[in-house]
């Protein structure tokens, strides 16, 4: 046959991609809920340092990141966020508060409440609850491939006829010279 030569020369060329193609040892749901866990741990920590690599690494390159308000966007929208980010050393910083968590050997879900912080401490600037979905992906790796955010609008006081957004009123309150008070802004829509 002439095709024994054309099957053997594929069958060389496709030998190398089914030898990198890991299968993933099967996890109980708790085993994967603590994978998940040490990874988010490990983030936090990169977040701290700074470290853009180590932070990205937790995304799934996939990723699909919604926050209220705000067109969806992926992993090199986010990349450039915590570019920019990291680059500021009075950069405020997120600080979660991981509330639940829900887990399959397929996926899991992380849900909490996301605070923004200032750089140098004090006084909370907003609050955010988020749910983060990791799923494993052909390298074995949880990396979070779905991220759900909004504003938490009962964290901040607001006045009914204030026109502003929470974040808005909370960064008006830690101006200088505002002495904690809340200045109220009608806005014409």
């Amino acid at each position: 046959m002439k095709s024994t030569p054309l099957l053997f020369a594929l069958s060389v060329s496709i030998a190398p991609l089914a030898a990198s193609a890991q299968t993933c040892p099967v996890q109980t749901a708790e085993e994967a809920a603590a994978e998940v866990r040490s990874s988010f741990n490990a983030w936090l920590q990169a977040v701290e340092h700074r470290d853009l690599e180590k932070t990205m690494a937790i995304f799934s390159s996939t990723l699909r990141f919604q926050y209220q308000g705000v067109p969806d966007f992926g992993y090199d929208h986010l990349l450039a966020i915590y570019q920019a980010d990291f680059s500021r050393p009075d950069a405020p910083i997120w600080r979660p508060n991981i509330e639940n968590t829900i887990a399959s050997p397929t996926l899991v879900t992380l849900f909490g409440e996301w605070t923004l912080m200032p750089a140098k401490g004090g006084d909370a600037i907003t609050h955010n609850r988020g749910v983060d979905v990791f799923q494993r992906e052909a390298d074995c790796v949880w990396r979070v491939v779905a991220s759900l955010n909004y504003s938490d609008k009962r964290s901040v006081a607001v006045d009914s006829q204030d026109r502003r957004s929470p974040a808005e009123v909370k960064h008006d309150n830690l101006q200088p010279g505002r002495a904690g008070a809340i200045a109220r802004v009608n806005r014409q829509q």
